[in-house]
């Protein structure tokens, strides 16, 4: 019995731990309402060659994740998006997953994307210009959180994982959702 009462408090210490890592690490990408920008122009051809742009997608949250196919890091953290991406696209967030990879990769990045299994938008061609403009390069991976006004919400330089994910998006998501009025009961 003693062993089991220690074996529960070590696995709720360590639960404990990786959410309060993961809320640490989202504190230090989270960007104060008060001091966003509206994010940088970004239009990117997508894998049937069609142009896209991140301002069609204004009045939703947006997950960009800029990343290779060549990338290690990139390929680790992938399943952490498509994973994320399931869970939150019925709340009005869409996923980007911008490559950094030209036209001429298009076999390349769609092998990449069902071998994996992406349900997300790719869009080609997003380079070391595009991500300074996001205050994310040069490093790959790096992730922008766009808030439904357009506005940069997060930025994740290096891997991140769907904890650090959820986090951010639930965030993003109570600041758009109104406080509960009140009854006037009590």
């Amino acid at each position: 019995m003693r062993f089991g009462s220690s074996l529960l408090l070590l696995v709720l210490t360590l639960f404990a731990g990786q959410s309060l890592a993961a809320f640490a690490a989202s504190a230090d990408a989270w960007v104060p309402k008060e001091q966003r920008k509206t994010a940088p122009r970004l239009s990117l051809p997508d894998l049937e060659g069609q142009r896209r742009a991140l301002s069609q997608l204004k009045g939703k949250v947006v997950v960009v994740n800029f990343w290779a196919t060549w990338c290690g890091p990139c390929k680790a953290e992938m399943p952490e998006f498509t994973k994320v991406h399931a869970e939150y696209r019925d709340r009005g967030v869409e996923f980007v997953g911008a490559a950094n990879e030209t036209r001429a990769a298009r076999d390349k990045v769609q092998e990449f994307v069902r071998r994996l299994e992406i349900q997300f938008p790719i869009w080609l061609e997003a380079s070391l210009d595009h991500m300074e403009a996001f205050k994310v390069g040069p490093g790959l991976p790096a992730t922008v959180v766009v808030d439904a006004q357009g506005k940069v919400a997060a930025r994740i330089l290096g891997v991140t994982d769907a904890a650090q994910l959820r986090a951010l998006l639930d965030r993003v998501l109570q600041e758009a959702t109104p406080p509960a009025a009140s009854t006037g009961v009590r």
